[in-house]
């Protein structure tokens, strides 16, 4: 089973998108098995253009192409967990905003997309948050780190949707 895991960060004014697609090289209907996992690839989808909108179309745009071209089984995004603390940053509300249009898009050729966020993540791999994310770290860790535990949590949790 192949899944495309996605991670959305902010800097300044530009949006990334962390992209990893694992395969486990299994049918939808086998369970996942560790030892057969395999990175298919990793990339990132910048935009940085000004105007919001045309930002969060552009970035929508990118991600449905690689969507399209790879053809995972499954897609997770990552969404971003809960702050301890709200704040009136410009950060966190253009990081839902890039997040839904990557959902969208990701929705729109792949009908076994979820969006989860760390805990629903590391749920669905059963395990902790903590537990996911260094499993993830020693698969595929650094900037993709949390996209590679949302593709790991899809191997395991996408298995029953599919």
């Amino acid at each position: 089973m192949r899944v495309m895991g996605l991670a959305v960060s902010i800097s300044g004014k530009k949006i990334t998108v962390a992209a990893v697609v694992l395969d486990d090289h299994a049918r939808p209907e086998d369970g996942f098995d560790r030892q057969a996992l395999r990175v298919e690839d990793s990339f990132e989808v910048k935009e940085s253009v000004e105007d919001v909108a045309v930002r969060l179309g552009e970035l929508s745009k990118k991600v449905r192409g690689r969507a399209r071209s790879i053809a995972p089984e499954g897609i997770v995004i990552r969404r971003a967990d809960r702050p301890k603390r709200s704040s009136n940053n410009e950060g966190p509300r253009l990081r839902l905003l890039a997040e839904g249009a990557v959902t969208g898009a990701a929705y729109e050729v792949v009908r076994n997309t979820v969006i989860r966020n760390g805990k629903d993540c590391g749920a669905a791999f059963g395990t902790s948050k903590d537990g996911l994310d260094t499993e993830a770290e020693t698969v595929l860790g650094g900037k993709y780190a949390e996209a590679t535990a949302a593709a790991l949590s899809g191997l395991v949790g996408n298995r029953t949707t599919t």
